[in-house]
């Protein structure tokens, strides 16, 4: 097991503080569904501060290579991950208001005096994996055709077959 980054995210900010740091991928459990191939990392940095209006805030970037499971041949397909989150703390007994309403670049996140950044980082990896994932078309290997009549063979003929028997 390795150790959980953990900070007080409202001094984390408001000292301006920076976190750099690599998590392997197999360490992210609930991502391990998506994955085809649990290898690979996932570098991110967070970075603290304070805005104009003296709010805390925090800057989450990340960067990576994930294996994914192609929707379409159930194959490898690499997928590159690179985003960046601004948050706004917000404090823990408020409630968070509408996202429509927000800035579009910045959400809003409830302070936490002992944030779990890989869980954040976590989150932020599995809201930004792609709805499908696939290969470019025409990159799949996607069963062969008949070579008789040319068309495709359906895989619900063999079960049909089978279910006959």
């Amino acid at each position: 097991m390795f150790d959980r980054a953990v900070v007080d995210s409202i001094a984390f900010a408001r000292e301006s503080g920076e976190l750099r740091a690599t998590v392997a991928v197999a360490a992210l459990a609930r991502l391990h569904d998506a994955l085809f191939d649990p290898s690979g990392a996932i570098a991110y940095e967070l970075a603290g501060h304070v805005d104009q209006e003296g709010k805390p805030s925090l800057r989450l970037a990340l960067g990576g290579e994930l294996v994914l499971r192609c929707q379409r041949c159930l194959g490898p397909v690499r997928c590159r991950f690179d985003a960046v989150r601004n948050f706004m703390l917000v404090p823990a007994g408020q409630a968070l208001s509408d996202p429509a309403h927000d800035a579009q670049d910045t959400e809003q996140l409830h302070a936490d005096p002992k944030l779990d950044v890989i869980a954040l980082v976590e989150d932020e990896v599995i809201l930004g994996l792609p709805m499908v994932a696939g290969h470019e078309e025409g990159a799949c290997a996607a069963p062969s055709p008949n070579p008789e009549s040319g068309t495709r063979e359906s895989p619900f003929n063999a079960l049909a077959t089978l279910k006959r028997q």
